[in-house]
C-alpha cells in the first residue's frame, strides 16, 4: 500500500457522545467498500461500479486529507459504535457549501446520519463561516428526504431534471438550511399509520406503483382525474408517487394508500391537500378498478375522516366533485359532509364541462354527529 498523505492537523474530531465525526482511517477501507456495494448507494448516488479497495483507498487516504488541506471539501467518516458507519461531505470553499451523505445499511434506523449531519452543519456555520447549506438529491431517495426534514433543512423544490447520477439526468430533491435556522423540522411530514376492520391505511410504498397505474389508467379514473398522459406507463404511477412523498415531507398533503390487511395489497388512497391551518384541508381520492363494488373507500374514507379531526387535529375538511360523479357525492354525504357550493361549469368530465359541487364537514359537526351515532 502506498504512503497515506498526513493527515492535516486541522480536521476536526465532533462528537455528540454517540456519533463522531473524524478524519477517514485504513480500518476503514473494508466497510467503504462494502457500502458502496449496497444496493440503496448503486442506486441513489454517483459511487463508481464495481467500487475497489484500492478505490476506498484512494478517497480515504489521499482524496479526503488533500480536500481539507485545500479547503474545497470538509470530508467526514462518521463512526458509531467504534466503526465506520458511512461519509459526510461538505463543497465549497465560499459561504455555500453542498452537502452529502450515506450511511451503512447495518446503521440505517438508528438515527445515525442525523447526529452526523447536525454535527457538520453546526462545525460548517460556527466554524468554518459558511452561511448557507444546500443539499441535493434524487428525486426518490426518501431515506435523504427523511434526514434532511428532521434536520430542520427547508425543502425548497422538487426540480425536473435536476441531478446527473452515473450520466442520466435525473428529478432532484433541493432543500437548504441556513445559518440561523432551528435545527427542527420546519413542517409537520404526517405517516401516520392505522387500520380499520378490512383495511390498513399507511403512506404509500414504491411496490404500489403498478397498482396505482393500473387505478389512474382505468376509464373511470380517466373520466374525473385531472389529465393524465396516454399511455400512462409504470413511470408515471411512480412520479405521482414521488410528488404525494415531496408534498406529504413539505406538509402541504397527507396520503394514505388504503391496503389489504391481509395481503398489504392496494386498493386505492385518500389524500388530504392543500392542508392549512385556516382552512384545513381538502379530501379526494380514487379506488383501483378491481376494488370497486367492495366497499373499499365506504369504510376507510369516513374512518380517514375520524382520523383526521381525532388523531391530526383538524378542524375543517372540503372536498369537490363532478355533479355526474355519484359515487364521490354519495361518499361525502356518508361521511357527513354536507353540500356548500355549486360552480358552474367547473369540472371537465370526459372533454365535457359541468357543475363542481363543493362539501364542507367542520369538527364541531363531526363531534355532534358522532355523539349521536357513536358507531359512525
Amino acid at each position: 500500500m502506498k504512503a497515506a498523505v498526513p493527515i492535516p492537523e486541522n480536521v476536526p474530531v465532533l462528537t455528540d457522545g454517540g456519533v463522531t465525526l473524524r478524519p477517514h482511517e485504513p480500518r476503514d477501507l473494508d466497510r467503504m467498500v462494502e457500502l458502496a456495494a449496497d444496493p440503496a448507494m448503486m442506486r441513489w448516488t454517483p459511487v463508481p461500479a464495481p467500487y475497489s479497495r484500492a478505490a476506498a483507498e484512494r478517497f480515504a487516504l489521499d482524496y479526503a486529507p488533500r480536500s481539507w488541506a485545500e479547503g474545497s471539501r470538509m470530508l467526514w467518516a462518521v463512526e458509531f459504535d467504534g466503526r465506520f458507519v458511512g461519509t459526510v461531505d461538505l463543497e465549497g470553499e465560499g459561504p455555500l457549501s453542498r452537502l452529502s451523505y450515506d450511511l451503512h445499511p447495518d446503521a440505517r434506523g438508528w438515527g445515525v446520519m442525523k447526529r452526523a449531519v447536525l454535527l457538520a452543519v453546526d462545525y460548517a456555520f460556527t466554524e468554518a463561516g459558511k452561511e448557507v447549506v444546500r443539499w441535493t438529491t434524487v428525486a426518490g431517495n426518501i431515506d435523504a428526504l427523511r434526514v434532511a426534514h428532521s434536520c430542520g433543512f427547508r425543502l425548497d423544490a422538487a426540480v425536473p431534471d435536476g441531478i446527473e447520477v452515473r450520466g442520466h439526468i435525473r428529478d432532484a430533491w433541493v432543500g437548504s438550511l441556513r445559518a440561523d435556522d432551528v435545527r427542527k423540522p420546519k413542517t409537520e411530514w404526517r405517516t401516520d399509520v392505522f387500520e380499520t376492520e378490512r383495511f390498513r391505511l399507511r403512506p404509500l410504498a414504491e411496490h404500489d406503483d403498478p397498482r396505482i397505474r393500473e387505478t389512474l389508467d382505468d376509464p373511470v379514473s380517466r373520466k374525473y382525474l385531472f389529465a393524465r398522459p396516454d399511455p400512462l406507463e409504470l413511470e408515471h404511477a411512480a412520479a405521482e408517487r414521488l410528488r404525494k412523498w415531496w408534498t406529504a415531507a413539505q406538509g402541504l398533503t397527507c396520503t394514505w394508500a388504503v391496503a389489504d390487511l391481509e395481503t398489504d395489497d392496494y386498493l386505492g388512497d385518500i389524500t388530504l391537500l392543500h392542508i392549512d391551518e385556516v382552512t384545513g384541508a381538502e379530501a379526494g381520492f380514487y379506488t383501483h378498478p378491481e376494488a370497486r363494488g367492495q366497499g373499499v373507500l365506504g369504510e376507510a374514507f369516513p374512518a380517514s375522516v375520524r382520523y383526521a379531526f381525532e388523531k391530526l387535529g383538524f378542524r375543517r375538511l372540503t372536498l369537490f366533485a363532478a355533479d355526474s360523479n355519484e359515487g364521490s357525492k354519495k361518499l361525502a354525504r356518508a361521511a357527513g359532509f354536507r353540500e356548500v357550493s355549486r360552480q358552474k361549469l367547473a369540472a371537465r368530465s370526459d372533454g365535457v364541462f359541468e357543475d363542481l359541487i363543493g362539501f364542507e364537514l367542520f369538527v364541531d359537526d363531526y363531534r355532534e354527529a358522532a355523539s349521536v351515532c357513536p358507531a359512525r
